[in-house]
């Protein structure tokens, strides 16, 4: 049986949790007049909250909604900034309560989670096994059943006046949503609520249908396996148990079995086995994004920090799987870059020059190559880096031999391999000696080719110790 928690309601009313809910409720909204008007009235407006909670007369304010696109339409439900704070208060309690029921594999609303690593982590399953059953789950949000969730929650938690505030929110009536039905989107306690509400499929997967591997980022799901037919069989047992425990159903249109190699669309993000592909409208939708922040700003409806605030997030967005180039380049709208990256390669396979990674142009002296860096970036002893500027590491193995006797301590091991590289035209720039005897910092490209010249040409070379 599931341990239930108690005393718990005291510290959601406490002053002191009140205050920390405050002050994470206005994070970068102090400049709202709504934000504004209740800092100013602080102490009298908690005061008053934490009365209205521990007698049980709180109840929330009207909601305000917008529509979006993203990329389909939306309706975001914004809550009354005072539920604001109550929603950051209860949820500083009791997330911990219910994150600990939840598997390593659930990757939303979660610290040190998110969908980056998700992403990672698909990918991780892609390499290990040969098939995946993509699905997601029709209109989410709006199929939640209240009561059923009101059941779990009640379960986990055993005291009567939390009964009654989680009551209280989860059924406060939104416009358009049917009775006894669904959370609003924009709600801090939606997030945590529904994906409580989720992590019963994933205990149902992994423990009784024995799934090989399953990421859950909310409601958009994957499990893998090495066999077709297992994951069909979980497919149908899924969506039987769906229907009947929770009342949700599998969109027919996103749910397919098919093979890794044939690239898995997760969180924009198209994931195989060693390579990632952004989403063509990922992608369309991130730049059109950045250029009505653009247009905001020529308008003065934007100020500086704000416009440089929107495209460093988009940016980093995409510059953590190594997608560059695509939003802005030198200030203006790219017009040139991928959106593929290889992964698992060497270390110069970002996006900027993928497409030459797949081209035999592996002179040293070509910046884009990658068979040649991969040599020298794999062929070594473990923990060695893979960096533009190579350093040899006295414990890394590797030892320099040099029978001619010019000596390691001069440029680039001595006066003859520099007279190689320039007679060769390769050395661009002028390289750093290493501050250990025997050791040296030298650029890839130079490296790559040095090996050759002073195993062929001059004598010097490297030997595993």
């Amino acid at each position: 049986m599931a341990r239930s928690y108690g005393q718990l309601f005291e510290k959601i009313a406490a002053p002191e949790n009140l205050k920390a809910a405050l002050k994470r409720a206005a994070k970068g909204k102090r400049e709202r007049p709504v934000v504004k008007h209740f800092l100013a009235r602080a102490n009298t407006e908690l005061s008053l909250l934490r009365s209205e909670l521990l007698d049980g007369s709180y109840r929330p304010r009207p909601v305000t909604q917008f529509r979006i696109m993203d990329p389909k339409p939306r309706t975001i439900t914004c809550a009354d900034f005072r539920d604001r704070v109550v929603h950051h208060a209860l949820c500083h309690i009791v997330s911990p309560f219910l994150e600990n029921r939840f598997m390593d594999d659930s990757f939303a609303c979660r610290t040190g989670k998110g969908s980056h690593r998700a992403v990672l982590r698909a990918q991780q399953f892609s390499r290990q096994y040969s098939c995946v059953w993509k699905a997601d789950i029709r209109k989410f949000y709006d199929s939640i059943d209240h009561e059923v969730l009101l059941k779990m929650l009640c379960r986990r938690f055993r005291e009567k006046r939390l009964h009654r505030l989680l009551r209280v929110l989860v059924e406060h009536p939104v416009p358009g949503q049917e009775k006894g039905k669904g959370l609003p989107i924009g709600n801090l306690t939606s997030q945590w609520f529904a994906n409580f509400y989720l992590d019963r499929l994933d205990h149902y997967l992994k423990e009784e249908l024995k799934a090989p591997a399953v990421v859950r980022y909310m409601d958009d799901f994957s499990v893998w396996s090495n066999s077709k037919e297992e994951l069909f069989e979980i497919w149908s047992e899924a969506r039987l148990w769906l229907l009947e425990e929770l009342g949700l159903d599998l969109k027919p249109s996103a749910c397919k079995v098919l093979p890794v190699a044939q690239g898995l669309n997760f969180l924009g993000v198209q994931i195989f086995p060693r390579k990632l592909r952004l989403q063509g409208v990922r992608l369309r939708r991130t730049r059109r994004l950045v250029a009505r922040r653009e247009k905001q700003f020529f308008n003065g409806e934007l100020s500086e920090p704000e416009l440089v605030q929107a495209i460093g997030s988009a940016q980093g967005l995409l510059g953590f799987f190594g997608f560059k180039h695509l939003i802005l380049e030198n200030g203006v709208e790219a017009v040139s870059g991928s959106n593929r990256v290889n992964r698992g390669g060497s270390w110069n396979n970002n996006a900027s020059n993928c497409r030459s990674a797949y081209r035999n142009n592996n002179s040293p002296g070509n910046r884009n190559n990658n068979l040649g860096f991969r040599l020298l970036s794999t062929a070594f002893a473990k923990g060695m880096p893979s960096h533009p500027f190579f350093q040899f590491p006295p414990s890394c193995g590797i030892k320099i031999t040099d029978p001619l006797g010019v000596g390691t301590k001069g440029p680039i091991f001595g006066r003859c391999w520099a007279e190689f590289l320039d007679e060769m035209g390769l050395r661009s720039e002028s390289p750093t000696v290493g501050k250990r005897e025997s050791s040296a910092s030298v650029p890839l490209a130079n490296c790559t080719a040095g090996i050759h010249a002073c195993h062929g040409e001059k004598g010097t070379e490297f030997k595993m110790k």
